[in-house]
């Protein structure tokens, strides 16, 4: 299966067995790319605080960055979009028009606040769904460059179920190594922090009466569901023997989209809130000529 496969592969195995995936593996793959790129690392700012009681390092950060790098990201984005056949003509015309300002689109998808950027963009239809993947994969590169930066700055001891970089909700877990360790994977920045077993990370429950597993699909073997009865809430779980590399784990989270499916047939749903909210202030960078030539390359 895909899921068993890694890096650029998994992205190739993805689009020979879903073809019908293409618009989205289309935009998945450019947001990697995107992220690669070294010109994020400049701006990523030193945390206000060392993460502790809870609060995620993004929250209260402010970016200074250079307005032409968020536009030429956003418009990119956006037109890969639109020549995949997603329905986002609203938006693109709204940001060549100049009604809509980049800026602000990147500052909302950052803080990962889905229903203000819902709201800004200000669309006669509901394009809610397409909007929250959009605002994901825009964000994507900013936060997975300040994953890589603060890595090391994530409080050891960090207990709670949401991201410790985002605030973002896991994406999955994994059961890792030979020692079995579980970690919680962030599928907006990548992030990875070690939690205990039995333990729901969406309301905490620890009650082992009130958590189990689901059977995984055929072909799923090394996959699992864990769930909670007292929220409903669900994680989806793999077994590997090294870390997911942060930019695959979008990826991985799509490719066990059966397991989805299965929580979903049981009434068991992901969180629709963020785990826990962040500010980010998004402020301009005044940056140089040879910055601007650095961007076309």
């Amino acid at each position: 299966m895909a899921s068993q496969v890694s890096g650029g592969s998994l992205l190739a195995a993805l689009d020979v067995e879903h073809p019908e995936w293409r618009p989205l593996l289309v935009l998945i793959e450019a947001a990697q790319r995107e992220a690669e790129r070294p010109h994020w690392a400049r701006f990523v700012p030193a945390p206000g605080h060392q993460g502790r009681e809870g609060r995620p390092l993004l929250d209260g950060a402010v970016i200074s960055v250079a307005p032409k790098l968020i536009e030429r990201w956003v418009r990119h984005i956006l037109a890969l979009a639109a020549s995949a056949g997603t329905e986002v003509e609203p938006l693109v015309n709204a940001v060549a028009a100049g009604r809509l300002d980049p800026s602000l689109l990147f500052e909302t998808a950052v803080s990962q606040d889905v229903d203000r950027f819902h709201e800004i963009a200000r669309v006669e239809r509901d394009y809610r769904g397409v909007l929250r993947g959009l605002a994901s994969l825009i964000a994507m590169p900013m936060l997975q460059t300040c994953w890589r930066v603060w890595a090391e700055r994530v409080p050891t001891d960090w207990t709670y179920g949401y991201c410790p970089v985002c605030g973002g909700w896991p994406a999955l877990a994994e059961i890792r190594g030979l020692d079995g360790a579980r970690h919680l994977r962030c599928g907006c920045c990548g992030s990875d922090w070690r939690t205990e077993w039995l333990r729901c990370p969406f309301c905490r429950e620890g009650d082992h009466e009130k958590l189990g597993f689901l059977v995984s699909p055929e072909g799923l073997e090394r996959q699992s569901i864990e769930v909670c009865d007292v929220c409903r809430g669900y994680v989806k779980t793999i077994t590997t023997l090294t870390a997911i590399r942060p930019d695959d784990v979008l990826l991985h989270d799509l490719a066990t989209l059966p397991l989805d499916m299965a929580a979903l047939e049981r009434d068991y749903r992901r969180p629709a809130a963020r785990g826990s909210a962040v500010a980010v202030g998004v402020v301009a960078e005044s940056w140089r000529l040879r910055d601007l030539l650095s961007l076309r390359a």
